[in-house]
């Protein structure tokens, strides 16, 4: 825009008009005259002056920069990595073999991609869904735990590589709850292969329950999975860290927050283990009737058969001991 004062001084040179009303056709012609003088003197100006230059080709740069932005953004959708989206298609599917299957695709896209945390975080969600289901998910059973040599080695083993994706992700992406319950499976899998109980005395047992809790403030995902954690944490890890009151507290809230087929099966393993048999019986039966829960972010479908048969083996447990029990009085 050409300055006020150069504006003024090019209005000033223009010639003054008659308005008379004998000269009104003169006047009416001047003052087209002078408008079309005015216009052409104004846009010579603004030619001139290098604040208007200035502007109109920052405006221009700014334009051209977000078409190429929009453009490159729709690019990249379009050319999405298409093996990418096959393992998103069989993560969908659920199973261990999709899950495997998703595992390789996702391993190749990351190396056409080396630096993409998305493609890290679905790799390691993949990598943690092969273990949760070829683990039963690391779960609470009635009598000891599941850390045989087996599964010590696919904790290790799939576990030592979905930890350190997980940890990028949640750098890379630290407000994604998503991303926590990533990490928190991940460093769970791979903790375990040292042996849950000796771990449990350790600094990993430290970060495990901060991770707990962390996933605790967060009641909507997967069930109140949080729960779960620490729930599961207590009523196994030794004096002075186990604490049974606290796996009894955690584990009864997750099944009143969320009654899934897991928690309820859980609150009757708790049961079972301090004695409270009549309620063990009563738990194991919500948890067979309780349907596969089918919420978006659950991973109970991962371990559903194993809920299953193990609560009606603790059942049948619980009420053997009531029978006991009752003889014995």
């Amino acid at each position: 825009m050409p300055s006020p004062l150069t504006i003024c001084w090019l209005l000033a040179a223009l010639p003054a008009v008659s308005t008379s009303s004998c000269d009104a056709p003169r006047v009416w012609q001047s003052q087209q005259q002078r408008g079309a003088r005015r216009s052409v003197l104004l846009q010579a100006a603004a030619a001139s002056d290098p604040a208007s230059e200035a502007k109109e080709k920052l405006s221009s740069w700014f334009a051209s920069k977000r078409s190429a932005l929009l453009a490159k953004t729709a690019a990249g959708l379009a050319v999405m990595d298409p093996q990418r989206k096959q393992a998103a298609e069989l993560m969908k599917k659920r199973g261990a073999a999709n899950a495997d299957k998703a595992a390789i695709l996702l391993r190749g896209a990351l190396k056409r991609d080396p630096d993409n945390a998305e493609i890290k975080m679905e790799l390691a969600d993949a990598l943690n869904m092969v273990i949760r289901i070829k683990t039963n998910a690391n779960s609470l059973v009635i009598e000891g735990t599941q850390d045989s040599p087996a599964f010590k080695k696919i904790w290790k083993d799939l576990g030592s590589e979905a930890l350190p994706l997980a940890l990028d992700a949640r750098k890379a992406f630290p407000k994604s709850v998503k991303a926590l319950a990533v990490h928190a499976d991940a460093f769970l899998f791979l903790s375990s292969s040292q042996g849950i109980v000796k771990q449990a005395l350790t600094g990993v047992g430290k970060k495990y329950i901060a991770l707990a809790k962390e996933l605790y403030e967060h009641p909507e995902w997967d069930s109140a999975v949080g729960c779960a954690f620490l729930g599961g944490f207590y009523a196994v890890a030794p004096w002075p860290v186990g604490s049974k009151a606290k796996a009894v507290k955690f584990l009864n809230e997750g099944s009143k927050r969320a009654p899934t087929k897991r928690n309820l099966y859980y609150v009757g393993v708790i049961s079972y283990v301090t004695g409270d048999y009549k309620k063990a019986v009563q738990f194991f039966q919500k948890a067979l009737r309780a349907p596969v829960c089918k919420d978006p972010t659950s991973t109970e479908v991962d371990i559903a058969d194993f809920l299953t048969s193990e609560s009606k083996r603790g059942l049948k447990a619980a009420q053997d001991a009531l029978l006991k029990k009752a003889a014995a009085a």
